[in-house]
């Protein structure tokens, strides 16, 4: 925006009416001096507003990181409204910066109309973005909307993920003579480049094995992948580098950052310090919109074979289980003395039921079996104990839990 606000502050510039043209009347009727007073006082007040406006943004940052989740930091500053506003005084302020100059420039004594006029007309336009920004600011901190934001574009990721070549196929036995291959850095998976891995193992007639997933921490030295060659050679090429590693765990291939972020403002609105069950309630329900879509569709791990059915790459997937399992852990962990979180838990876990298969109703069923062990541990009140056992809907789980039950 700042490079073609510069050409066209230059070009318009450039073009110059006749003194007795109709339209010199209507553009800009004054001198040269006056332009360039007039647009000097753009140029100032487009900086200030940027300031104001960058100002907003780092409180809004603060806001976000402080009342939901540092997570959130990179969607916010990636948000189209804070790029958006930015752009449009970045290009003001170029612009007016390319215009001033042709007027200072200028043998005539003349103002470029057409670039005064085009002046005038973006410093109104600066005026309607900065009152639609700070609108969009409100809604951008409004907790409802955070959730809402992270939910959809989790199940965005999920989706474009499901296209994806994937096979219902278990990790395959990773013979001794293979070899491990270890994290050089420290970071959080953004993606992994599975058919440069394929292409890697068809040339070397190899069978790749990758155990991590996007989103996953790791360290320095901790394997991510071991490989084998199909038969004994003399050299062994190293595997390339088919994992991209960022400071921060990001939404490319991450499908259930939504969720966690989503996870952590509800634990965070059960700590003593903010004591806000509604939030919880409402960040937790919403969780169910990606639950019902993984166990619908459950995804599998990515494979690649070679023309002749031979395995090639297999990456692992984030198995449903253990996403129940960290949905459902953190929040009867935190949340199993309230009853209303209690309930929340347990009418998304039915919702999830209703569309999985055999094996994800007996991973509903368990996580149910120990919500109500919780419960009966935790709630004194019976009237309130009450309130959560109605919200299930396995009545074998309403009588005393055997003693294994994990809780």
């Amino acid at each position: 925006m700042g490079i073609l606000a510069l050409c066209l502050g230059s070009f318009l510039g450039s073009l110059h009416l006749p003194e007795d043209g109709v339209l010199a009347e209507y553009l800009w009727p004054g001198s040269a001096s006056s332009a360039a007073d007039m647009i000097s006082m753009i140029f100032s007040t487009a900086l200030t507003v940027l300031t104001t406006t960058i100002s907003m943004t780092l409180i809004v940052l603060q806001v976000a990181s402080g009342n939901f989740s540092h997570q959130l930091l990179r969607d916010f500053i990636q948000s189209r409204a804070v790029r958006g506003i930015i752009s449009v005084y970045v290009f003001i302020i170029c612009f007016s910066v390319a215009a001033l100059r042709s007027i200072h420039t200028s043998d005539i004594d003349r103002p470029p109309q057409f670039a005064v006029a085009a002046a005038i007309l973006l410093i109104f336009i600066a005026v309607a973005t900065f009152i639609w920004y700070v609108t969009r600011v409100v809604e951008m901190v409004r907790v409802d909307s955070v959730i809402r934001t992270s939910i959809d574009k989790s199940a965005q990721v999920a989706h474009k993920v499901e296209k994806e070549r994937r096979e219902n196929l278990e990790r395959p036995y990773v013979p001794e003579r293979a070899r491990t291959v270890t994290s050089n850095g420290f970071g959080y998976i953004q993606a992994i480049d599975v058919d440069h891995a394929s292409q890697w193992a068809r040339e070397n007639n190899a069978t790749i094995v990758i155990d991590c997933r996007p989103g996953d921490m790791v360290i320095i030295g901790m394997a991510w992948a071991r490989y084998w060659f199909e038969e004994d050679r003399e050299d062994t090429p190293d595997l390339p580098e088919v994992i991209y590693l960022d400071d921060g765990r990001i939404s490319g291939s991450d499908y259930t950052l939504g969720l966690r972020q989503v996870l952590d403002i509800g634990v965070r609105a059960l700590s003593s310090g903010v004591n806000d069950p509604t939030t919880a309630v409402h960040a937790f329900g919403q969780c169910s919109t990606i639950l019902r879509d993984l166990a619908e569709d459950p995804i599998f791990p990515e494979v690649r074979r070679d023309d002749d059915d031979r395995l090639l790459v297999w990456a692992a997937a984030r198995r449903f289980d253990e996403i129940l399992e960290d949905f459902c852990g953190e929040i009867r962990r935190y949340g199993s003395h309230e009853p209303l979180v209690l309930i929340s838990l347990l009418q998304v876990l039915e919702s999830v039921y209703e569309v999985g298969d055999k094996q994800i109703k007996e991973m509903v069923l368990a996580q149910q079996e120990r919500i109500i062990a919780a419960a009966k541990k935790k709630i004194e009140d019976p009237v309130d104990l009450q309130h959560v056992l109605d919200a299930a809907w396995e009545e074998d789980l309403l009588k005393d839990p055997p003693p294994d039950c994990g809780v």
